[in-house]
């Protein structure tokens, strides 16, 4: 937020609030507002403000992206596709702020004797799919790879697959997508 950054800079010039307020013929109590966010200052002020810490105004409008986004079990985004009994569960956010992540990190678990979908799938995207439990087939057209407890598999963009749980016990699979396709 505007106010955030105001406080962050100023303190970081070391410059205090009272300091400030009287270099610019403002109020501290109407500096201190704007710093919590509870008032937007006029663009007057907020030029008396740029100058006095000798930054642009832009720089009060930059939003830092923040280095990590802490997603708790509970609130992962859950994708169920039709015709499947997979619950997709994104590990990494699907948006940022300023777009799309890089890369895309999906939990999954099949149930036993199931597909991950009723045909091939294939997309623009470098796959790495790595398996936490149980064992999964994973067909690359004709070609199948078994994989079991920490085996990995890395599949190419633009390649037909899809995976099989041959086990009557539940599989569970980490898939890594770059770049992100959902």
């Amino acid at each position: 937020m505007l106010g955030e950054r105001v406080r962050e800079i100023r303190k970081k010039n070391n410059i205090k609030l009272v300091e400030m307020a009287k270099q610019i013929n403002l109020s501290p109590s109407y500096l201190s507002q704007i710093e919590r966010d509870l008032i937007s200052p006029s663009l007057s002020a907020l030029r008396k403000i740029a100058k006095v810490l000798n930054v642009p105004i832009y720089e009060f409008l930059k939003e830092d992206e923040k280095k990590a986004i802490h997603i708790k079990k509970e609130k992962r985004i859950k994708l169920e596709l039709p015709d499947t009994d997979i619950v997709y569960e994104f590990l990494t956010p699907t948006r940022l702020r300023n777009g799309t992540p890089n890369m895309e990190i999906i939990f999954m678990k099949l149930n036993p004797f199931s597909w991950s979908s009723e045909d091939f799938s294939y997309h623009a995207a470098d796959e790495c799919i790595f398996v936490i439990r149980g064992e999964v087939e994973i067909y690359l057209g004709e070609t199948k790879y078994n994989l079991l407890n920490g085996d990995s598999l890395y599949i190419k963009e633009n390649t037909r697959h899809r995976l099989y749980n041959p086990k009557n016990t539940v599989a569970e699979v980490i898939s890594c997508i770059s770049p992100p396709i959902y």
